[in-house]
């Protein structure tokens, strides 16, 4: 056996130490701001006057401003009628702001309806609430920590489209009846489930910690390489591979390449950095676009969807971690969700809420003014506020103890008990009843 074909015993020895030590218990520290753009490094200090000065002050100013409110009624009125809004909204936006492409409608919906509140309505606090939870509070929450979990290459290109789609479904095509809509997004609901499941099971999905560059590897995450060796080395590393020819499983050699467990050899993955500058092909550039537009539409129905339809774009076609794929997805929600907010405000009927009761959307037979249903209930969205605040401070501490692969998991058991929930709501409206009563009529 020649010299050049085995590994010399400092690269063994440094290998057995990295596979046999213990990784030490981990401590976040964020990111590295030598990889960040002077942009992103602004970001990070004024991510850091939020942390420490400006949430601080806004909990203190709601939890004050219901009781200037309410004044002798605060307690036998707001707090009895209310007091478990704020923990539905620690929830809510704990969860998003760990990572997981929740962005609370999925925790708001199912309790407001056992409370018997009205459908519409609850569609618009989850817009209203929404808008500042993940359209604030959670950017917010991480831009101290690592502000690339906000990817502006796929944020400003593709906002506009989900835009379009959530206006579209507001003003033009607004549902009556959603039931269709409801089961086609428990469809995909399972099966993205289906997808995170086997991405967690195979080890496809990126679930690194922020501050964790060790996701560098292969895609299939079945390859196993040996440190790289940076000092000064690389010369005579490549020489070595030269020498040896093509590598083999007993050679060892490092190079751009790495080798599974079967002898397949797979290209390296690429840094974090570089998976979060999103590069569009033309074909890429229509799927997304389409997929956005669609996703607005569903946000415009039913409060939710276009964060689990975008996460899955990310994650498939681009290979983005799970955090800055859930974080940027969560986000584009709360954009979308500032306008959502507006509509509900401003254009509702005369009976529903404080006004101005403006005509925006088309009229029709089923809606002759115009309006748009479900006013928003300023009482309930003014007592989640110092909730949704406290859980987007705490997701990314909860994110750093649990690791991104145990949110990604308690994300699939959200996913599952959706899609339960919306099945159970379809069942009670009698949807699958009519559906079999028109197969066995056609019979």
């Amino acid at each position: 056996m020649t010299s050049h074909r085995l590994l010399s015993q400092e690269s063994q020895d440094a290998y057995q130490l990295t596979c046999a030590s213990p990784p030490p218990k981990r401590k976040f520290k964020g990111a590295n701001p030598d990889q960040l753009t002077p942009f992103q490094q602004k970001l990070m200090v004024a991510g850091d006057v939020w942390r420490k000065f400006i949430a601080p002050s806004t909990l203190a100013f709601f939890l004050v401003l219901p009781v200037l409110i309410y004044k002798g009624q605060y307690i036998t009125k707001f707090l009895v009628d209310t007091w478990y809004v704020p923990i539905m909204g620690i929830v809510g936006c704990t969860i998003p702001s760990g990572g997981a492409p929740v962005a609370g409608g999925v925790v708001f919906l199912p309790i407001l309806t056992m409370k018997h509140i009205d459908a519409h309505e609850a569609v618009a606090f989850a817009a209203s609430t929404q808008m500042i939870g993940v359209g604030i509070f959670a950017p917010m929450g991480w831009m101290s920590r690592d502000p690339s979990v906000l990817m502006g290459s796929f944020l400003k290109p593709m906002f506009p489209f989900a835009f379009a789609g959530l206006v579209f479904s507001y003003l033009v095509t607004p549902l009556n009846k959603s039931d269709e809509v409801l089961l086609a997004f428990t469809i995909f609901v399972m099966c993205l489930a289906v997808y995170i499941t086997k991405g967690l099971v195979h080890n496809h999905l990126d679930v690194s910690h922020s501050d964790d560059h060790s996701s560098e590897k292969p895609a299939t995450g079945a390859a196993q390489t040996l440190p790289d060796n940076r000092d000064g080395q690389e010369e005579k590393k490549e020489n070595d591979i030269e020498a040896a020819g093509p590598p083999t499983e007993a050679t060892g050699l490092l190079s751009d390449k790495n080798m599974t467990a079967g002898g397949a050899i797979v290209p390296k993955r690429a840094s974090r950095m570089e998976r979060r500058n999103i590069k569009f092909t033309p074909k890429q550039y229509i799927i997304y676009a389409t997929c956005c537009f669609l996703g607005g539409m569903l946000c415009g129905w039913i409060g939710i969807g276009v964060e689990k339809v975008t996460f899955f774009l990310l994650t498939y076609f681009h290979d983005v971690d799970v955090i800055a794929a859930g974080l940027s997805s969560i986000t584009m929600t709360g954009w979308l969700s500032f306008f959502a907010f507006l509509l509900h405000a401003l254009c509702t009927p005369e009976d529903e809420g404080i006004g101005p009761h403006f005509s925006c959307a088309l009229r029709n037979e089923s809606n002759p003014f115009g309006h748009v249903f479900g006013k928003v209930p300023y009482e309930l969205w003014l007592s989640v506020i110092p909730g949704i605040l406290i859980g987007s401070l705490v997701g990314p501490a909860v994110n750093a103890a649990v690791g991104p692969r145990n949110i990604m998991i308690v994300f699939v058991i959200f996913l599952l008990f959706d899609a339960g929930y919306n099945i159970y709501n379809l069942s009670d409206n009698g949807y699958f009843a009519e559906l079999l009563g028109l197969a066995e009529s056609k019979i």
